[in-house]
């Protein structure tokens, strides 16, 4: 049998994705019952649950890959960069990172540590805020403060899981760990390395390096100057997006079987 191409593999990936939009469009996230799993994950730190870590990683992981398959569907267009420039932040799959341990107290350390890494950007952004009055930078420096007692909530959190004081609150998701975690539990091992690969490609697009274009170069597209440089001319078709927005949908799908399997009590669904 044939393997698909990509006009074919793409369409029924939109399909899928649009499927889960259903799902993200509502005002508020899916129930947890609190007899789950989830739902006693989310006793530890109400301030940031498990189940909160997890929905915002679906929620932005849908978003951006419905975003690229929308692009390329309304602008028939192969933006040798963009595409994958979204689909980097879809591909993290840090719902998998969070979800996939069977461990309640690793599952509640990495929610932790989604939280002390947003507080700690949110600190800095809210520090680089432009205070032009008394007033303002009061009101700066007060939600400054804010920040600095969440993670000071977030590190008694993680003291309550048996970490010494000070810990929790240097916690940082470290992207690349999340997505070698992720893969190896998405996806099958042939293709587990894929990924990575992709998130470093994606990511060098995202801050612009030059290499991540030599890699899009076709020979035929390489022009000689007259002082002895080279113009050269970075392309991209679905053979190469296509892996990369297959790369998210599996992330995502693993992640969404793991949040029904962990934000459903069986005992009392009925189910």
């Amino acid at each position: 049998m044939a393997e698909m191409n990509w006009n074919v593999r793409v369409p029924r990936m939109d399909e899928i994705v649009r499927s889960w939009e259903k799902r993200t469009s509502g005002s508020t996230p899916e129930r947890i019952d609190p007899g789950s799993s989830l739902g006693a994950d989310d006793r530890l730190f109400p301030e940031f649950t498990v189940s909160s870590a997890a929905w915002h990683g679906l929620v932005t992981a849908v978003e951006h890959t419905g975003f690229t398959f929308t692009a390329l569907s309304a602008t028939r267009t192969m933006y040798p960069s963009a595409y994958y420039t979204v689909l980097r932040t879809a591909l993290l799959g840090a719902a998998v990172w969070v979800l996939a341990p069977a461990s309640r107290e690793e599952r509640q350390k990495r929610a932790l540590t989604i939280a002390a890494t947003n507080t700690d950007e949110r600190r800095k952004f809210v520090n680089d805020l432009p205070a032009a009055t008394d007033e303002l930078r009061a009101l700066r420096d007060a939600e400054a403060a804010k920040q600095e007692q969440v993670l000071l909530d977030i590190d008694a959190a993680a003291q309550r899981l048996g970490y010494p004081a000070g810990k929790g609150a240097l916690w940082r998701v470290n992207a690349t760990d999340v997505i070698k975690k992720a893969a190896g539990v998405a996806l099958d091992p042939p293709v587990r390395d894929a990924p990575l690969m992709f998130w470093r490609m994606t990511s060098g697009h995202v801050h612009g390096h030059a290499y991540t274009r030599w890699l899009q170069i076709e020979r035929e597209n390489i022009l000689q100057g007259a002082n002895g440089t080279s113009w050269v001319r970075a392309t991209a078709d679905l053979d190469e997006v296509g892996p990369v927005a297959a790369a998210c949908v599996m992330l995502t799908s693993t992640a969404w079987k793991q949040w029904d399997e962990r934000r459903i009590d069986y005992r009392t669904s009925g189910v």
